[in-house]
C-alpha cells in the first residue's frame, strides 16, 4: 500500500516588523545627526608645487578680515591635512 504524502507548505514570513524597524532606525539617525560645524576661517591656499622640503616643525599663521589670528603648529608626527 502506498504512503500518503502530505503536501509541504512553504514557510511565510511577515516582513512588516522588519520594515517598521528599518524606518525607525532611519528616522532615529536622521534626527540625531549633528552636522559638522563651519570652519572658523576659509583659507584660499595658492596652487603651487615646490621641490623644497619643509622643516619638521612649521607654524601657520592666518589672519581673517575681522583681525582674528589663528595659529596652527604642524610637525611630522601629525597627519597631513
Amino acid at each position: 500500500m502506498p504512503k500518503i504524502k502530505i503536501p509541504k507548505k512553504s514557510p511565510s514570513l511577515d516582513m512588516t516588523p522588519m520594515v517598521d524597524l528599518a524606518f525607525l532606525l532611519v528616522t532615529f539617525f536622521m534626527l540625531t545627526t549633528k552636522f559638522r560645524p563651519d570652519e572658523p576661517v576659509i583659507v584660499d591656499t595658492p596652487a603651487s608645487v615646490s621641490t623644497k622640503i619643509l622643516p619638521e616643525n612649521t607654524l601657520q599663521v592666518t589672519i581673517d578680515s575681522a583681525g582674528s589670528v589663528f595659529l596652527i603648529l604642524k610637525d611630522k608626527m601629525c597627519a597631513e591635512t
